[in-house]
């Protein structure tokens, strides 16, 4: 069966002047296939391929992306879009109409989402994290409606896991993330060592994953080895200052960044460390090494 919303490996059946008709076999070899439902894109065994400047010859095979039209019928395309089936991807609206949204996503016809599917009032020309998906009929549409289908029980993820994240709501917390394309996961804004924003793709680790499943997500290793090396570094720059620091733990996140690369929650936890084993003392706007 064609794969909607991804690429596939067709045959083509049929030329004519201004398009293709592609299919998974030759013409005389699915004279007994399926005959699918009108208007039930998913089970459909044909595409058309319009518009293109390809010389392609009956029996042929072409590697295409496959969308849907209004109407349900597939489309084949040369071109691959910024989302496949299933994927979550910031991108930005274009259009609106009564019934719903169109999004850019680098085919003809633009990507339809229902009115339905939004979550909350858009605006043309904002940056929204949707999920390609499809409807009752099979056809491709986006949805902002993704917590649905996200798992926020991360029990099978380990701490300290290197995972990827695409930043697609805040809170008074910190910003939601979507972890490894399946979790939901919070980065706090304590744990934050450079700007995000919303739509942003990046790389990060899972903090803790907590006793109810939910996760912690962090922009740094938190294993043993990244915490010594923090402070050896911490001790490193109080010995090149005279054994006196500036930077505390009151200190702004951009100014610990700026000299360490470290988030303010890793460095207060650093210096926690430091004075616990009496090797700093902290008075109100500065570290002292301590003396032996």
């Amino acid at each position: 069966m064609i794969k909607i919303g991804q690429r596939n490996q067709l045959v083509v059946q049929e030329i004519f002047p201004f398009s293709y008709i592609l299919g998974e076999t030759l013409l005389d070899e699915q004279a007994d296939a399926f005959e699918a439902p009108k208007g039930l894109a998913s089970a459909q065994t044909q595409a058309t391929l319009k518009n293109t400047e390809l010389e392609l010859e009956v029996g042929q095979t072409i590697d295409v992306f496959i969308h849907t039209d209004a109407d349900g019928s597939l489309l084949a395309s040369i071109d691959s879009p910024c989302i496949v089936l299933d994927e979550y991807k910031a991108m930005v609206l274009s259009g609106a109409s009564a019934h719903g949204y169109f999004f850019k996503w680098g085919l003809e016809p633009d990507l339809y989402m229902p009115a339905t599917q939004a979550h909350g009032q858009l605006d043309i020309g904002s940056t929204y994290v949707l999920k390609l998906t499809q409807d009752k009929l099979g056809k491709l549409i986006g949805t902002t409606k993704i917590e649905r289908f996200l798992n926020e029980d991360g029990s099978g993820l380990k701490n300290n896991q290197a995972v990827s994240l695409l930043i697609y709501s805040q809170t008074p917390l910190g910003f939601k993330a979507i972890v490894e394309n399946k979790y939901i996961g919070l980065l706090y804004k304590s744990d934050l060592i450079s700007r995000v924003s919303l739509g942003m793709t990046i790389d990060g680790f899972i903090k803790h994953v907590r006793d109810d499943g939910k996760i912690d997500l962090s922009l740094q290793a938190q294993n043993e080895k990244a915490r010594k090396t923090l402070i050896d570094a911490i001790l490193e720059d109080l010995e090149a200052h005279d054994g006196m620091s500036t930077l505390t733990d009151k200190s702004a996140p951009d100014e610990i960044f700026a000299r360490f690369k470290v988030s303010k929650a890793a460095y207060k936890k650093a210096i926690g460390s430091l004075y616990k084993a009496r090797k700093i003392r902290i008075e109100k706007n500065c570290l002292y090494l301590q003396s032996s």
